[in-house]
């Protein structure tokens, strides 16, 4: 009997010594950088009463969703909201390295904006650039910017017409 109470309290010791020692060799982990593993995760922005333009990330690959800061609970004219995603990021939005893929203008050419009342096949954006060679997102800035805003929790098809041609409804898809 007891060498069988010798083997079970070896076999209990050396059990004991592998755990203990599996348990040390964790403790020589070395501690790495910052690791890159893509873009932040995004979030549905509610529209309740903030109004928002839509600008590029600073990587210029997605829409960014920025709010008009002084509206709050305030309809804004549709004119005067594609005038200000055309004027580019300010604020903090300029300063966290929001950009746009749309020209700017100049306020003279201000005046030549036009954005048409809400109907069931959408809303007429007029711009006076042409719009045939704008990238998908610059487009999409347009579209999202006004197209959610036309009518509160809607998506509003938006038809673009620059001075060179006219593009067919579309509706904002966020997912650009």
């Amino acid at each position: 009997m007891t060498r069988l109470r010798t083997r079970s309290r070896a076999a209990a010791t050396t059990a004991v010594l592998v755990g203990c020692a599996l348990l040390l060799t964790g403790c020589g982990i070395k501690r790495t950088g910052v690791i890159d593993s893509g873009h932040a995760a995004t979030v549905k922005v509610p529209g309740g009463n903030s109004t928002v333009v839509y600008f590029l990330s600073k990587e210029g690959d997605r829409l960014v969703p920025s709010p008009i800061v002084g509206f709050e609970g305030h309809d804004i004219n549709p004119v005067v909201l594609v005038s200000l995603l055309l004027g580019g990021p300010r604020g903090r939005a300029g300063e966290v390295g929001l950009t746009t893929g749309l020209p700017r203008l100049s306020p003279e050419k201000d005046e030549k904006l036009a954005v048409s009342p809400y109907s069931h096949q959408g809303t007429t954006v007029g711009v006076p650039f042409p719009v045939a060679d704008l990238s998908p997102l610059a487009r999409m800035q347009l579209v999202c910017t006004v197209g959610l805003s036309a009518v509160p929790e809607t998506v509003t098809p938006v038809i673009l017409i620059g001075t060179d041609t006219t593009l067919p409804a579309a509706d904002c898809d966020l997912k650009r």
